[in-house]
């Protein structure tokens, strides 16, 4: 046995680094035995031939050597040029094979190819029990973006939990009207320093009871403390929530009010977990005016009802509608669908915060659409420049395809189901076109021409 200049990690496992792969630097005194692909070394020589080694190569071949040895700041440039990389076929064990590399004296280290993962696991205990967020590949995009607390979600549903150890470090505060009983701001809201109660008419968004608190359960599923070391985590990690109490019980009473408000105290995605009744012009016209107006992306739930009848607010212009999965992503059985559906995501059994400080699951497109709504914002964050309906696209063309699951509802569930990592990752990777209107005509000779 060599002497033993390197030992493995016990805590590794046999995941975590590359089988029979060996990464090594040459010392630069030696750097004039090396080529593209060979030692001109006769230890190394045989030890290769010994271990049957293969594909020696340069790790970096493409890495320009510096010029001197550190900058004018006293800092050692790093030399990629003198790095390789190599596996072999015999069954010698990795750690005896990199320790005999340093029997020679042109080595200056020698190391495993180790595999790093692309994943964020959150410290949050409960985070284990949320299967929607592996699914969507949120542990992955956190890697690349935890969002940022400029973003906003308007929360307009039955109130939120403002006392829930979970939700309040991620609240949207007004500092510019502190609760003084004066309207600082001058924006017809006194004290509206944590939201507003449309139901109340006053500056306390809290949800009446657990009997009342549809909104908690849908705040928490766009973006709680994440990381944080309790409850759970939600996709929207650290994005803050504008609160807004519109309704009651299981009605909905002010709802395109809401949305109107969300738009102008600056919200960048205004999530609606709530629908029903007809089509109403002022409701599309409130849709429109915190989308084209104020630049805001207005996500819907698109129903519970199990058929292809249009939904409202999903189905209006402009509305970003979302049909609900299960975790086989199959559509879940009771989510409304149609060819006005956007997207796809979890909304079966999702855990999330509920009022009085409590966790439980729910289920449903109100679940499904917070979800999307927090990953509007990740997406936010990472693309800043992106117009807010630009995002629903890099949404809409950076799903994973689920029509194998789902061939009785082709075309009606959406472009398929949310992947975050991808909409953080996948840069317009394709081309997004939406018909906003066309006009026909027949030149007045009856032949419809397209």
């Amino acid at each position: 046995m060599p002497k033993k200049h390197f030992s493995l990690d016990k805590s590794l496992s046999s995941e975590d680094y590359m089988q029979k792969t060996v990464i090594f630097k040459i010392k630069k005194e030696f750097q004039e035995l090396c080529s593209e692909s060979r030692i001109n070394d006769s230890y190394l020589i045989d030890f290769f031939h010994s271990i049957k080694a293969e594909k020696l190569r340069k790790k970096f071949p493409f890495a320009e050597q510096p010029r001197e040895e550190k900058n004018v700041l006293g800092q050692s440039y790093a030399d990629l040029t003198r790095i390789y990389e190599f596996s072999y076929q015999s069954d010698l064990d990795l750690e005896y094979v990199i320790n005999m590399l340093y029997i020679s004296k042109l080595i200056e280290y020698a190391e495993p190819h180790y595999l790093p993962k692309m994943y964020f696991t959150p410290n949050d205990p409960s985070f284990s029990a949320q299967w929607h967020l592996s699914k969507i590949k949120a542990p992955q995009a956190w890697d690349l973006s935890t969002g940022d607390t400029s973003v906003v979600i308007g929360i307009v549903d039955s109130g939120t939990d403002v006392a829930h150890p979970d939700l309040i470090p991620n609240f949207k505060y007004n500092y510019n009207d502190p609760v003084d009983g004066i309207d600082n701001d001058n924006d017809g809201y006194i004290d509206n320093f944590n939201g507003w109660d449309f139901v109340g008419s006053d500056n306390n968004p809290d949800a009446e009871s657990i009997n009342s608190d549809h909104g908690v359960h849908v705040s928490g599923c766009a973006s709680i403390a994440t990381n944080n070391g309790i409850g759970g985590a939600a996709p929207g990690f650290k994005t803050k929530l504008l609160n807004i109490r519109t309704g009651s019980g299981i009605t909905i009473q002010y709802g395109y009010e809401g949305i109107a408000y969300a738009a102008d105290h600056g919200a960048d995605i205004i999530n609606c977990s709530w629908g029903g009744g007809s089509s109403g012009q002022s409701e599309q016209e409130a849709i429109t005016y915190a989308t084209i107006n104020k630049g805001a992306l207005v996500v819907a739930a698109a129903g519970n009802s199990a058929t292809e009848v249009l939904h409202y607010p999903s189905a209006y212009k402009y509305a970003f509608a979302v049909a609900s999965s299960a975790s086989n992503d199959e559509k879940a059985s009771s989510s409304t669908y149609g060819k006005w559906v956007d997207i796809t995501a979890p909304g079966e059994n999702i855990y999330a915060t509920r009022w009085g400080g409590t966790y439980s699951n729910l289920s449903g497109t109100s679940m499904a659409s917070p979800v999307v709504a927090g990953c509007a914002a990740l997406v936010k964050a990472k693309y800043p420049f992106l117009t807010k309906l630009q995002i629903g696209e890099q949404l809409r063309v950076t799903t994973d395809n689920i029509d194998a699951m789902n061939s009785f509802y082709l075309e009606k569930i959406g472009s398929g189901r949310v992947n975050l990592y991808n909409a953080v990752n996948q840069f317009f990777s394709s081309p997004s076109v939406l018909m906003d209107n066309y006009t026909t005509t027949d030149n007045n000779d009856k032949a419809f021409i397209i």
